[in-house]
């Protein structure tokens, strides 16, 4: 049997980044990566151009996820103001930190269904070579 080095002070760390640090900068480049996806969908390799004419339901699906995450931002703020307006600043700070981590739980979900696409797109590549 081989001798292993553990660095404990590195495993904790990296236990640390994992869940503090991803959770708080995970939901916004999640919606970073939706907004680049949604302004490059006209490319000919995006996942849109190439599977769009074989699977249009799924394509506009799973862009609709995308729309929705692109949105969250934006109508979660203007509704934490209103929100935050007529009921206090506890509800508007409970509002922003429900809109900043939507994206987590809409990303989560569209993920789930976009992984079958995103095989179907490997495979489609993988023939046409």
């Amino acid at each position: 049997m081989s001798k292993l080095n553990i660095d404990f002070a590195k495993v904790a760390l990296r236990i640390l980044n994992i869940l503090i640090i991803n959770v708080f900068t995970l939901p916004f480049k999640i919606y970073k990566n939706t907004l680049i996806n949604l302004s490059s969908s006209d490319d000919k390799k995006s996942t849109e151009s190439t599977l769009s004419g074989d699977f249009p339901i799924y394509v506009w699906f799973i862009g609709l996820y995308d729309a929705i995450i692109a949105l969250t931002y934006p109508l979660g703020l203007i509704g934490a103001l209103l929100a935050g307006a007529d009921e206090g600043f506890g509800v508007f700070l409970g509002a922003v930190i429900v809109t900043y981590f939507a994206p987590l739980y809409i990303g989560f979900i569209k993920e789930l269904f976009s992984l079958t696409l995103k095989i179907i797109q490997y495979l489609k590549i993988n023939a046409d070579k």
